[in-house]
């Protein structure tokens, strides 16, 4: 089957994640906007709301995209950060991080009993408890390596995976294809990750290195979207691909023009 996505996909679901924001998220204190910002800013794209919507475009979609976006913001930016000497949680201070988490988070799950989809509810579920104790664990882990590209796509995977079974599972995917869209969100939300924190990196080894292990996980993320459209017809998994490996493209190019930014091959 055929599937006529309109062009401003991405825009699309953007506009649909500032609106489930807004009703969800009414207060207007200062701690909960400067949280926002993490997730509606410019620089910063809702990732796991994209996933969802590349595959289930749709307002229940949006709803579980942006809540797994809340929950990830809440939890993997405020709450696991609260101790943090620089970003956010320094900025904000530890009651208003503390606060500002608990909000987003209560916010995310607003969204989520919209959807009245039992099984969605308890995808999310299992994949915020898994990324809670990967979460644990890692405060008790040595932190001279926190840039390592394995330990940054571990804490991702819960939710990224989460993105893509709840986009497929609202979809109708058979069993088969939902891990294939299980993989494609899951290379694809880890490679933003990645691409996120070394943009926040100092030109060094470290950064082009994250760059690197970014842009590769989005050519994986690629070839499972191909798969996709493959079996479906649905082209925006592929779409929102190309254009996460040109944003990381176009940033890795200027401390390192070596690497690549083609995702054809």
């Amino acid at each position: 089957m055929n599937d006529d996505h309109p062009m401003n996909f991405p825009e699309t679901v953007i506009a649909g994640v500032h609106t489930a924001v807004a009703s969800a998220l009414p207060c207007e204190a200062l701690p909960v906007r400067n949280a926002l910002f993490l997730l509606l800013s410019g620089q910063n794209i809702p990732i796991r709301a994209l996933v969802t919507c590349s595959l289930y475009p749709e307002q229940s979609g949006i709803d579980a995209g942006t809540a797994l976006d809340l929950i990830h913001i809440g939890l993997q930016q405020l709450h696991s950060r609260v101790d943090a000497t620089t970003g956010a949680s320094a900025l904000l201070g530890t009651g208003a991080t503390v606060l500002a988490g608990d909000y987003l988070t209560t916010g995310a799950f607003r969204l989520l009993v919209r959807c009245t989809d039992r099984q969605v509810l308890a995808l999310v579920s299992d994949a915020v408890n898994r990324a809670s104790e990967l979460e644990a664990a890692s405060l008790g882990l040595d932190q001279r390596s926190p840039y390592d590209p394995s330990r940054l796509r571990l804490l991702a995977a819960p939710l990224g995976e989460a993105a893509g079974t709840t986009g497929a599972t609202l979809a109708g995917y058979p069993e088969l294809l939902v891990g294939t869209a299980r993989r494609y969100a899951e290379y694809l939300v880890s490679s933003y990750v990645l691409r996120q924190e070394a943009d926040d990196m100092a030109p060094s080894q470290a950064r082009t290195a994250l760059h690197g292990a970014a842009l590769d996980l989005c050519l994986l993320a690629t070839e499972e979207a191909w798969a996709i459209m493959t079996a479906t017809g649905n082209g925006r998994p592929l779409e929102l691909a190309e254009l996460i490996a040109a944003r990381i493209g176009a940033k890795a190019s200027k401390c390192n023009p070596k690497i690549c930014t083609s995702t054809s091959s």
